[in-house]
């Protein structure tokens, strides 16, 4: 196979052009894009519209830069193109997903592939050169077009007969009034190389994902790598699940939910979490989800326990759920049955909320829930959430508990500090006269904030 750095300015072009006009199932729906920005340019090249083609090709690395894809390979247009075959939620990855192995899809996916693949081998270099020699081309033709008079004394000169000139315009070159400009030097040319080959960032499905990668950036050809790209899918999901071990889902839309800082393990919510692990792993081992409920005083922790059991289980997606319409739950719940991981809806306040929750509660208790989905509630009262199977309970904070919790918190901050329980309870009692507020974790983080302050 030949590299674009083997070919003649407009064989490259019409290659690249071929190439992408050849990708269907694995191209970007919405024009302009990365690749069609490029086809344009291959397009320009070919015509001799040197400009047109480099400001293209700027307005392409401007899609680049902004792209949703992971920054993995060193070289932007390489990242680009392996998001399109593994980042991308695309037909085939939908559909592997869901464990189905559609022949047809199958059939398409290998050969986009194999054209993704090639379009592996392109380089920014090669967009400039293959610009710059096209230009030359152009300069090197005739200046001056022959007009009749000239022709027919040519053939009185050397006793032939004249030949009819073509009916075709000449290629204007530089002094003409449309003669095209040079592309700029290769220096303005903005380049796609950006570091090292290294994952950046982090995603849910790494072990796999590191993989798939390196044998992308590696081979040639990657028209063989649809049957392990079926079992990636197959395995870890699709899209945004492959990335975050923690989503959010506003509307019926699901997105990437804000980052948070990992929870300290607390020994007062030892008995709630034991109680909601239990349940989990009966829940990823194939049970029936039983909605869960766990209730007790605001602001002693309820959310983050649910959310630290998605660190605990590498295959469990927590989901934080807004209130929504009857129809965008049943559109959710569609989307995430048609993934191979498991699910636990957090669904916060429930109590506080009731009307609006409303419609997701009757779906999540009323028969409709998928068997990959588990709902978890938080709310300040068991009272009138009977639907709810499972409860679990969650004490507020007396003084002794209290002060150890702001120990636990300094100790696994502030390793090299010894604690001093007495600072700890004094500090405590004052807290509680001075704010008249509960004794709860946001109170317990902040002593521990001062404590670490005065004695560091």
């Amino acid at each position: 196979m030949r590299s674009f750095r083997d070919c003649l300015p407009r064989d490259g072009a019409a290659k690249i052009i071929s190439l992408i006009s050849h990708i269907t199932l694995l191209n970007e729906e919405k024009e302009p894009n990365a690749l069609s920005l490029i086809k344009d340019a291959a397009f320009a090249i070919i015509a001799g519209d040197c400009m047109g083609a480099y400001k293209l090709y700027h307005d392409c690395a401007r899609r680049l830069l902004l792209s949703p894809a992971r920054r993995v390979s060193g070289d932007m247009f390489m990242d680009h193109l392996i998001w399109l075959a593994v980042e991308r939620e695309h037909a085939f990855a939908k559909s592997s997903a869901r464990g189905e192995l559609d022949e047809a899809l199958l059939m398409s996916f290998r050969s986009d592939l194999a054209a993704l693949g090639e379009l592996a081998s392109l380089d920014w270099h090669d967009i400039y050169r293959m610009c710059a020699e096209r230009y030359r081309e152009l300069q090197a033709k005739s200046r001056y077009a022959r007009d009749d008079i000239s022709v027919m004394s040519s053939a009185a000169w050397t006793g032939t007969e004249p030949r009819p000139k073509p009916q075709q315009k000449d290629v204007p070159l530089p002094g003409d009034a449309a003669a095209p400009l040079p592309p700029p030097s290769e220096s303005e040319w903005l380049s796609w190389s950006y570091g090292e080959k290294e994952p950046r960032g982090e995603y849910a499905a790494d072990e796999v994902l590191e993989e798939i990668y390196i044998r992308l950036m590696e081979s040639p050809d990657w028209r063989g790598m649809a049957e392990d790209l079926f079992n990636l899918f197959a395995s870890s999901g699709s899209g945004i699940f492959l990335k975050t071990r923690l989503l959010k889902c506003a509307g019926g839309t699901l997105g990437l939910a804000a980052a948070r800082h990992e929870a300290v393990a607390l020994s007062v919510q030892d008995n709630a979490k034991q109680a909601l692990g239990e349940r989990i792993i009966a829940f990823m081992r194939g049970s029936r989800p039983l909605p869960v409920l766990i209730h007790g005083p605001k602001a002693i922790g309820k959310t983050e326990l649910a959310l630290s059991m998605a660190d605990e289980f590498p295959e469990l997606r927590a989901v934080i759920i807004e209130p929504m319409a009857g129809a965008d739950v049943h559109r959710l719940f569609e989307r995430l049955s048609a993934q191979p991981l498991r699910f636990m809806l957090l669904i916060e306040n429930a109590d506080a909320y009731s009307p609006l929750w409303s419609p997701l509660l009757c779906a999540c208790t009323g028969g409709g829930l998928p068997d990959n989905v588990l709902p978890v509630a938080t709310g300040t009262s068991a009272s009138g959430m009977e639907e709810f199977v499972v409860k679990i309970a969650m004490d507020k904070l007396e003084l002794d508990a209290f002060v150890n919790t702001v120990k636990e918190l300094v100790e696994a901050q502030a390793p090299y500090l010894q604690a001093d329980l007495g600072w700890i309870r004094n500090a405590s009692v004052d807290y509680q006269l001075d704010a008249h507020d509960e004794l709860n974790i946001p109170a317990a983080k902040l002593i521990a904030q001062r404590y670490m302050a005065e004695h560091e």
